[in-house]
């Protein structure tokens, strides 16, 4: 191969990868912006999202539900206690 073919080899390679970060980076913008108005478009009435996180799978929850969930469970395992 003579100089200019490895020239223009080398510019075709920079092209290609200036491209390809190019289009990583804009899809990542993207991406990113889309998943932030997503979780905005899930909250409640105080502007807030409480989100859990189980391995792979991401819930949103309502703050007052989980909240009533938990107290229940705690009145629960005391009333339990009480008993014995």
């Amino acid at each position: 191969m003579s100089d200019l073919e490895i020239t223009f080899a080398f510019i075709y390679i920079a092209c290609l990868a200036g491209c390809a970060y190019t289009s990583y980076r804009l899809g990542f913008r993207e991406g990113t912006t889309k998943m932030i108005e997503f979780c905005a478009s899930k909250r409640d009435k105080h502007g807030m999202t409480l989100m859990k996180f189980d391995g792979d799978n991401i819930e949103f929850l309502d703050v007052l539900e989980y909240n009533k969930l938990v107290l229940d469970a705690l009145a629960k395992v005391t009333h339990v206690d009480e008993r014995a």
